[in-house]
Parts: structure tokens; C-alpha cells; sequence
């Protein structure tokens, strides 16, 4: 038996633990395990490669990918989906482990539709997918953001200023919320909390601490001129900071890694039990395989 993987999309730590826990999971079970760099561009032009096991152990507890990721636009078309496939035929692949967030999530259904025999593992820091309480590197992704904040505000606090920090998300705002959790800070601008420019001026007015931290969802402000009014209508010296890849470059926390090891064990059961066309979710604490038309 033979089990294609593939990342899709943005990284997110995590990545390489899963595809190394599933690559030995599967070797004890006698099936073997090839990767497909770059994702659906590489699905479609038929990257398929050989795993090598050292490479695997030496990279499992750093973040980014070993397998490569690309934007696959093409992969969106009829003609994309028939590539991929070609090469899942071409190579005897009996299934197909996809990880990503909700464009990947789409590319998978699409497969399965065709009659690939698929796995999805919810893969974004941005932890935006409906089916899935939790997404592979949204635990790091916020951890990175709180250890940053904490090391630019002691500069802050000396020098008695305010600090704007866009975090990630892209249209969720989920990264926000939890790092205003985290971090402690004193305010939040996200979907769940939009701008409300006047109420927040009155607000730090009022507020007795000499030094303000403020998180802010990426896409939703212009933070250059957020930072601007602020320190002209509340007299405060406001400072702007952009955490940016910081939250996906983190290598992957304990925490972390224990959610990698529990989506990579049910995606080996579904692989070994020939349940297919899953997606891995997390429900709160507990991780089960829901059957894609469930989602849908």
C-alpha cells in the first residue's frame, strides 16, 4: 500500500511533527509513505518523492515544512484537478493526506469528489476552519506573538510608551483574540471587536497606566494611521509594530506538538481502517475523523 502526503497553503508549526509521526506510524503497518513537494502544484506536476527518514527525525521539532508549500491557483480549475489526479494514478497512491486550512480544505473535497481517497488535517495559524475547533500552529502561532510583545514592551515601559502590534489572521480573528488573552493587553481590534475610534480614545484617556498595549487584526486598519490619531488625540506617544512571520517562523510548543500527535494518530487509523474522505477535527478536547459531507 501506498499514501501520498502534501501541505498546502501557509505554513504552520507543527507541519514537519505530522509528517514525521505519520511516516512511522505507517511504516510499522507496512505501508509507505511519499511526499509531494510544493503542494497541489506539485500534485499536479507529479513532485512525488521519497521520504528519507533522517531528514524527517532531524527537522520534526522545527517549524515550516520539509515538503514545501505553493499558492496553486490553477488547481481551482477542472483542468487542475484532473493533473492531481493523473499523478495520484500515476503512482499507485491508495490515499491521499492533505494538511492546509480552508483553500486546501476545498482542494480535498474536490479530490474526493473525483474519487480520490482522502485525509484532511486542519492546518492554519489562523485557526479560521468552521469543522475544526483547533488548527495545526494556532497554539505557537499565539505563543510567538505574547513572547514578542513582552520583549518590545520593556522598551516600551522605559521610555513611558504605547504600542499598536498587528498580528496575523488574515479575515479571522481568532490570532487576536488569543494573543490579547495571553499577552494581557489592554485592548483588542479584531471582527469580534471592531474599531470604534472615539470610544477607544475616551477609554485611554481614562486609563492610568503610563504604558498601553493594544492588539490589532491584520486587514481591518490602516495601523500607521491608527497610530497617528491615537497620538495625536490622546496626547500619548503611540508606537506601531508588525509581528508578522514571526507567528508561523516559531517552532512548534509542547502543546503543540501534543495536538500534532493526536491528528497524525486518527489519520493513521483512517488510513489503516480504509475510512477515507475524513477530516481530522478537534471538537473542544476531543479529536475524531468526520466524513466530508458532514462539513459540507
Amino acid at each position: 500500500m501506498k499514501v501520498g502526503i502534501l501541505v498546502s497553503g501557509g505554513d504552520a508549526p507543527g507541519m514537519n511533527y505530522v509528517v514525521y509521526e505519520i511516516h512511522e506510524k505507517l511504516k510499522k503497518l507496512g505501508v509507505e509513505l511519499l511526499g509531494i513537494k510544493y503542494g497541489y502544484k506539485g500534485l499536479m506536476e507529479n513532485d512525488v518523492i521519497a521520504l528519507d527518514q533522517a531528514l524527517l527525525e532531524e527537522n520534526k521539532l522545527f517549524s515550516g515544512c520539509i515538503l514545501k508549500s505553493s499558492r496553486a491557483p490553477e488547481f481551482k480549475t477542472e483542468k487542475g484537478v484532473k493533473k492531481g489526479l493523473k499523478t495520484i494514478e500515476k503512482n499507485s497512491l491508495d490515499a491521499l493526506i492533505i494538511l492546509g486550512g480552508d483553500g486546501s480544505l476545498k482542494g480535498a473535497l474536490e479530490l474526493a469528489e473525483k474519487g480520490a481517497k482522502v485525509v484532511f488535517i486542519p492546518a492554519t495559524v489562523d485557526n479560521d476552519l468552521k469543522c475544526s475547533s483547533y488548527s495545526l500552529g494556532y497554539y505557537t502561532a499565539v505563543e510567538a506573538c505574547r513572547k514578542y510583545i513582552e520583549l518590545v514592551m520593556r522598551t516600551m515601559e522605559t521610555l513611558d510608551r504605547s504600542c499598536l502590534f498587528e498580528v496575523m489572521g488574515n479575515e479571522s480573528g481568532e490570532i487576536a483574540k488569543g494573543v490579547f488573552a495571553a499577552s494581557a493587553a489592554d485592548y483588542v481590534i479584531n471582527e469580534y471587536n471592531p474599531l470604534n475610534l472615539d470610544k477607544l480614545v475616551k477609554d485611554i484617556k481614562k486609563n492610568k497606566k503610563p504604558c498601553l498595549k493594544i492588539v490589532v487584526q491584520e486587514k481591518l486598519v490602516n495601523l500607521e494611521e491608527l497610530r497617528e490619531m491615537l497620538t495625536s488625540k490622546t496626547k500619548r506617544e503611540f508606537k506601531a509594530c508588525v509581528v508578522g512571520y514571526l507567528q508561523r517562523g516559531e517552532n512548534p510548543t509542547k502543546e503543540e506538538i501534543k495536538k500534532a500527535k493526536a491528528f497524525s494518530a486518527l489519520a493513521v487509523e483512517c488510513i489503516r481502517t480504509h475510512s477515507y474522505n475524513k477530516v481530522i477535527v478537534f471538537n473542544e478536547d476531543s479529536v475524531e475523523a468526520k466524513s466530508m459531507n458532514e462539513i459540507l
